[in-house]
């Protein structure tokens, strides 16, 4: 249901053998006005067998702005069952949406004038809802738009603490031995030349040994198109390094040529708009393929989830040298693990949906353990240190 009277209009859905008449509408979206776009009987679930559609449409110059701050669908392998369906395009019969569940929240700007929703549930489904604004934005505004481009993600599902979609992260990174491909570490694009990890992974290491693997997805099956190696050409370990209490555990790595960027492969956000918040009660995402709990299996394909940053305070209580270049983690049964460490916490800014690299996996006593927090490094305290020793590199200050 949108805020303003909507127009009916009658549609079936192609793969559907029914469609609501009383839940399909379209909307002439005005500059300056928001429109709100939920699923019948919100703020309740949705009943099952719901079959509904939402298009619309800004005026001339200007994209729709899709903004989704509560997605609680159940989980279900491809979105098979309950699903909620975008086209950015505004294809009415959505035949190539992109495909939600699960929970989160999420940005989605049309390329054109007009933008498609749908919401298809299974006749027995246990129910869910969803929540989203939608307003005009200026065609050039939107980060999908500009030339500097960051932090974007493969928007094909929402999940947490599960495998992520192929390419769902193109930031995200593998160092790997260069020989044996074993994995090593996780990583982040930074720029074309620069990834950051963190500096445990790199002491003490020779550079000929490791490489680095962008666009990877299944270790075992290579089944991403994206998948590329690059020779580490150099690495800067920050100087002031702790090895015994991983404090200023950060790294940068140098490639010997250009990471090729695309729709698949492409860097993260540096936190330059963030450089002076904590952070504290915010969710960040964590990417992997480590170890799924403490001495167990690595991962065959990149996993993530959700984790709660909290206060320094509280995780001084269990880390007495904490200090404020560091950034902590907890949520009940989920973490980082052996193997996770370099890569990257990430947060969404709810604004734009772009992803930015708040944190380095560092730290942690054992992986998920009941009260012990994830120590990690705090990017926005070494800003001013990556800028200087990445000369080439040309960031993004979204």
């Amino acid at each position: 249901m949108f805020s303003k009277l909507l127009v009916l209009l009658f549609f079936v859905f192609e793969y559907a053998k029914t469609q609501d008449a009383n839940c399909d509408f379209r909307q002439d979206v005005e500059v300056g006005q928001t429109y709100y776009v939920y699923n019948p009987g919100y703020s309740s679930n949705y009943e099952p067998g719901v079959q509904c559609r939402w298009i619309g449409r800004c005026p001339d110059g200007y994209r729709c702005k899709l903004y989704c701050s509560e997605v609680s669908l159940p989980e279900s392998p491809s979105c098979s069952l309950d699903r909620l369906l975008i086209s950015k395009s505004g294809d009415p019969q959505l035949s190539a949406a992109e495909h939600y569940c699960g929970r989160g929240f999420m940005t989605v700007v049309s390329t054109g004038q007009t933008i498609s929703v749908g919401l298809i549930t299974s006749n027995n489904s246990p129910g869910g809802k969803f929540l989203c604004e939608l307003t005009a934005e200026r065609a050039g505004t939107s980060p999908n738009n500009r030339t500097c481009r960051c932090g974007y993600k493969k928007q094909t599902r929402i999940v947490g603490g599960e495998e992520t979609a192929v390419n769902e992260y193109p930031m995200m990174v593998a160092l790997v031995h260069s020989r044996t491909a074993e994995m090593e570490c996780g990583g982040v694009i930074i720029d074309k030349r620069y990834v950051l990890t963190a500096a445990h992974c790199l002491d003490g290491q020779q550079i000929s040994n490791l490489a680095v693997v962008v666009g990877e997805h299944n270790v075992d099956t290579g089944d991403s198109p994206a998948t590329r190696g690059y020779i580490i050409m150099d690495v800067i370990i920050h100087p002031q390094y702790s090895s015994s209490s991983y404090t200023n555990d950060i790294a940068i790595v140098v490639l010997d040529q250009d990471i090729e960027f695309g729709p698949l492969v492409g860097p993260v956000c540096l936190p330059f708009k963030f450089a002076d918040d904590d952070m504290a009660g915010d969710t960040v995402t964590v990417l992997g393929w480590g170890t799924l709990f403490i001495g167990g299996p690595v991962s065959k394909v990149l996993r993530q989830a959700d984790l709660d940053v909290i206060s320094q305070d509280q995780c001084q209580a269990k880390y007495q040298a904490l200090d404020s270049s560091q950034i902590c983690t907890y949520t009940p049964g989920k973490d980082a693990c052996q193997l996770d460490s370099g890569g990257p916490l990430l947060y969404t800014d709810p604004a734009t949906g772009l992803l930015f690299n708040v944190g380095v996996v560092s730290q942690g006593r054992l992986c998920a353990s009941r009260g012990e927090p994830g120590v990690n490094t705090r990017v926005t305290e070494y800003l001013s240190w990556i800028i200087n020793n990445t000369p080439e590199a040309d960031y993004c200050r979204q």
